[in-house]
């Protein structure tokens, strides 16, 4: 896929570094382009998104916080069972 000759490693890994970052790039773009086109073209007002939004995602932090806590439980019984 790739035949170009480079003439260092240093150059194939610059010209790697910009093809990575020029991916991200157009990635972020493309990120902040469909959030405001969604924003746009929502059908619920701003305060209702913005709501709903914070709602799901307290939801999700909650679930990943019991989550954490669970698996922090689990080690400390492990690290239990393994010292006796």
């Amino acid at each position: 896929m790739n035949d170009r000759i480079y003439y260092s490693r240093e150059a194939e890994m610059q010209a790697s570094r910009e093809k990575t970052m020029a991916v991200f790039l157009f990635l972020a773009i493309g990120i902040g382009l469909g959030g405001v086109l969604a924003l746009l073209f929502a059908p619920k007002s701003g305060d209702k998104m913005r709501k709903e939004l914070a709602g799901t995602l307290e939801d999700r932090f909650n679930s990943v916080e019991k989550e954490v806590t669970r698996l922090g439980k689990q080690a400390e019984e492990r690290l239990k069972d393994i010292r006796q």
